[in-house]
């Protein structure tokens, strides 16, 4: 069994490697956005931003309040996603997000899930390291087995990463961290991109790297733009809701219930103002 203290150091540690991969990274020249498929229209496009452990919950409820049209509930579906206009441009947690609502995953299937594949990681069971995977092959198998993770909603997601290519300039100058775009074709290339999305060394990979990619947010100055995204609370000092969902965004694995229920919350509560405000519907 893992103590509370190798837990804590464990977070504490994730933690420092993403702040110093962050501050690492500004050593980078800021390269050029590939898009592989670029949107066809800004206005269907949303911008979904990884926001960590806590901003994958409210993140989900943001979704399913702006998809449904309605107040979700914590067991809520959204029929038929695949229907709608919308293109999902999303990187880090935000992916995941993205295809936990997509497949009609209800939060507390979710929840469920990562409480389980939190109790293998402190029993020893798996590595810190191999829990992004585990919970990325649960999405996918129950999306898949819902028949809700087909051609036309793996069409509306694209998943952005963080390419690292070496600079043409000259060898001494520092390598170049490229925007990528990419549209999985199967859950096969989905499987992938959304775990080089979410790769941060010392955190959730155990190298630099996953095949050339690091999580989206090392170039996010460099994103496609969307006219609409995913609004992330805005931090306050003096609000203690606030400073709980930052402190959650790496330091939060050890989230209980009631915490993912608040974020949830949350994010359904600033997603139905979104919806209210796109539909011209009176608060």
């Amino acid at each position: 069994m893992i103590s509370t203290n190798t837990l804590m150091k464990t977070a504490l540690a994730s933690f420092c490697c993403g702040a110093a991969l962050v501050a690492f990274s500004w050593g980078y020249q800021q390269g050029t956005t590939t898009l592989e498929l670029v949107a066809k229209d800004p206005n269907a496009c949303l911008y979904v931003p990884g926001a960590g452990f806590s901003g994958f919950f409210y993140t989900i409820g943001h979704l399913q309040a702006a998809s449904t049209l309605k107040e979700p509930t914590v067991s809520t579906r959204i029929v038929e996603p695949w229907k709608d206009n919308t293109d999902y441009y999303c990187f880090s947690a935000g992916c995941l997000a993205t295809v936990a609502a997509l497949s009609n995953i209800t939060v507390f299937d979710v929840h469920d899930t990562a409480f389980a594949i939190q109790d293998l990681w402190k029993s020893g069971e798996i590595s810190q390291f191999q829990v992004v995977e585990e919970f990325v092959d649960y999405l996918i198998a129950k999306g898949s087995e819902e028949g809700t993770l087909n051609a036309e909603s793996l069409a509306k997601i694209h998943v952005i990463t963080s390419k690292v290519s070496p600079s043409k300039d000259s060898w001494l100058a520092a390598p170049k961290l490229d925007t990528i775009v990419r549209t999985p074709q199967n859950l096969e290339e989905l499987k992938e991109t959304l775990l080089q999305t979410t790769w941060i060394p010392g955190a959730t990979g155990d190298d630099w790297t996953l095949d050339g990619h690091l999580d989206g947010a090392f170039t996010s100055s460099n994103h496609p733009m969307c006219q609409s995204s995913v609004d992330l609370p805005k931090l306050s000092l003096t609000s203690w809701d606030s400073l709980e969902f930052y402190a959650n965004i790496l330091l939060g694995v050890n989230m209980g219930q009631e915490q993912i229920e608040r974020f949830w919350s949350a994010g359904v509560k600033r997603g139905l103002q979104v919806t209210d405000v796109d539909t011209g519907a009176q608060p």
